[in-house]
């Protein structure tokens, strides 16, 4: 729809999705071609020119028609001077044909005129709230800079340069943010590979960890974003712009795996009995242990996580290669962890192992959407064709303009 859009308009915009040079150089979001370095302000000044060269053209068109009849020929002319450009168009029609794109067309919609992408920037939220998982791939060798690739549900492929990563190591996907680290500085840094706004952590003053897992959640109270991070059996945490590390050495959490925020709090689970752990910063970081029970012996969950779908917590596993795949939901009330097959939850689970998995709602997922490959979890019951299982990792939308907002009570 996009496309036909582009031709009538006659922007400078390609319609032939095998010309990505062409496509990728109009996103503003940073999307762009593997030899296209361009800033979107750059950009957006072509776009300007392009705008005044069109509003410069006479709004008055002649159309001749010729017919040679061996007799004679004759033409007629039409007068178009209510026609007008494309960004005048109503706000309710754009409105609607923006809400039938998928993400790399909204981006690419985006980036026609000024109009259009301020109906964009209003609507990004609700947008990107009704969009399905997407397939990413990070690439890239440690001398160069990383490459940040996404496969839409319709399987077309687009890619994004993530400048000054050279030597930044990727550890994964918080709220949309890459997350990268640097082993000759110790450094932080998340970068969001779509807006490219990113932040920047003081070196830390721990033993490199490779598992070590992370979270940037935001704090009301301070009003900033707060990087949370478990590693040598501690919870750490930076504050943005801060500076420094903090942490919370009164709980030993050698066992504890993952960090993940539900209903405003963040929660780690411990491996050898599968209690969790809460963590709160405010109003003095503290972790509680939460012992839970009614989980099997053996589970067959292999390297727990933590992930949330509306009001529920569930503990699945993390690896692609696991025998089996189990999912427990965890009953607040009872504090004890109810078999999948025995509850009647509607949500679908996106398994990464690059650790970021995610339970998705099913109009998210559901046909016509999904043209992933669906599997039976193994205590799933009556539950079919639930789990959505990749090597590479998941690209949540949805999640892309939500805040993990912790509470402070």
């Amino acid at each position: 729809m996009l496309c036909e859009i582009f031709e009538m308009h006659k922007e400078p915009i390609a319609h032939n999705p095998q010309n990505i040079r062409v496509v990728h150089s109009v996103f503003p979001f940073g999307l762009c071609h593997a030899s296209d370095t361009s800033s979107f302000d750059s950009l957006a000044n072509r776009s300007s020119i392009d705008r005044k060269r069109h509003s410069e053209m006479d709004m008055t068109r002649r159309v001749t028609r010729n017919q040679n009849d061996d007799v004679a020929s004759t033409s007629k002319t039409i007068k178009t001077d209510d026609v007008r450009p494309w960004s005048y168009l109503n706000h309710d029609m754009l409105l609607l044909v923006m809400m039938q794109l998928g993400v790399i067309d909204f981006i690419a919609f985006s980036g026609v005129c000024k109009s259009w992408r301020s109906v964009a920037l209003s609507n990004r939220k609700s947008f990107m709230a009704s969009k399905p998982p997407m397939l990413t791939r990070i690439s890239g060798r440690l001398h160069m800079d990383k490459k940040f690739h996404i496969d839409d549900h319709e399987g077309r492929k687009f890619k994004t340069i993530i400048p000054h990563s050279v030597d930044w190591y990727n550890e994964g996907l918080t709220s949309c943010y890459m997350i990268l680290f640097r082993f000759n500085t110790k450094e932080y840094r998340l970068v969001n590979p779509i807006t490219r706004h990113e932040f920047i952590f003081p070196p830390i003053p721990w033993e490199t960890d490779y598992g070590s897992r992370s979270v940037l959640v935001f704090s009301p109270s301070i009003s900033k974003m707060v990087f949370v991070v478990l590693a040598q059996k501690q919870i750490w945490f930076s504050i943005a712009d801060e500076g420094t590390w903090n942490h919370v050495s009164s709980f030993d959490l050698k066992y504890c795996r993952d960090l993940h925020v539900f209903k405003g709090k963040i929660y780690t689970v411990d491996t050898n009995n599968f209690n969790l752990c809460e963590f709160r910063l405010n109003p003095e970081p503290k972790v509680t242990l939460l012992e839970t029970k009614n989980l099997p012996e053996d589970p067959r969950i292999l390297l727990p996580q933590l992930v949330s779908c509306g009001e529920n917590l569930y503990v699945m596993g993390s690896s692609v290669y696991a025998e089996k795949f189990n999912v427990f939901k965890l009953d607040f009330g009872k504090m004890e962890w109810v078999d999948f097959e025995d509850t009647r939850d509607v949500c679908g689970f996106f398994l990464s192992e690059e650790d970021y998995s995610a339970a998705v709602k099913p109009e998210l997922w559901a046909d016509p959407w999904s043209h992933y490959e669906a599997y039976d979890i193994d205590n799933g019951g009556e539950h079919e064709k639930i789990l959505f299982s990749a090597i590479r990792g998941w690209y949540f939308p949805h999640e892309c303009e939500n805040v993990n907002l912790i509470e402070e009570s």
